[in-house]
């Protein structure tokens, strides 16, 4: 299973209402469907990188890329939806931000929600059914200052470890490799544990896509 990547881009491709980019990973070139509001920003860059999500079908095996670890790991909360596929999930977050996407569908916004392309009212009303109660992680508490409350600071802070671990093994690195790249991160414990839980969910994605880059480009390091 693909999660992550990081290329050069070396071509655009339209194909009916998809768009994306072919990527050069070590020579070789993959077809990674984007947002299109994503399109514009990637293309002056010689390196970009993406976290994928990768459906493989028997007749095709299809990677979709996004700018946050956050617009991913929403994706994949919607395709979870009986009766709901990849292009209606991105275009609801070609629509909206993750913010206001996850804000829609919890205050029962079925007006908006449909106003996207290829959502009608059933669909709309079948994503607020399945998935009101199942997008907190994604929310930031303004009102408390993105201070993550009513948690177990430790067990946050495992998740939050576990989350990690998942995406290395998912890239096929093995337990001594991931407990040797991780140690950076766990070093200072305590320290760590309140500052994970001190963060909004966009701040805490932004920490975990760093600590992902220096943990990748350390196994990489070894690997040569």
């Amino acid at each position: 299973m693909i999660s992550w990547l990081k290329g050069k881009i070396i071509q655009n491709w339209y194909l009916s209402s998809k768009i994306g980019v072919v990527l050069d990973v070590g020579g070789v070139g993959y077809e990674v469907q984007l947002l299109s509001k994503h399109i514009d920003e990637n293309n002056n860059t010689n390196e970009k990188e993406f976290w994928i999500h990768q459906i493989t079908r028997e007749e095709s095996t299809n990677l979709y890329g996004f700018n946050e670890i956050n617009q991913r790991d929403l994706f994949r909360k919607i395709i979870s939806v009986n009766g709901i596929g990849p292009q209606i999930a991105m275009a609801l977050l070609d629509e909206f931000d993750v913010n206001q996407l996850v804000d829609s569908i919890q205050d029962n916004d079925i007006k908006s929600l449909s106003k996207t392309q290829g959502i009608g009212k059933r669909i709309a009303e079948r994503l607020v059914v399945e998935l009101k109660n199942q997008l907190d992680c994604f929310k930031i508490n303004k009102e408390t200052n993105n201070v993550r409350k009513d948690k177990n600071l430790s067990n946050y802070y495992d998740k939050y470890i576990e989350e990690i671990k998942s995406i290395l093994y998912s890239l096929g690195y093995v337990d001594k490799e991931i407990k040797d790249s991780i140690e950076f991160i766990i070093t200072k414990e305590k320290e760590n544990t309140i500052l994970i839980n001190s963060l909004s969910a966009e701040a805490t994605t932004e920490l975990m896509d760093k600590h992902l880059k220096k943990i990748l480009i350390r196994l990489s390091q070894k690997s040569t």
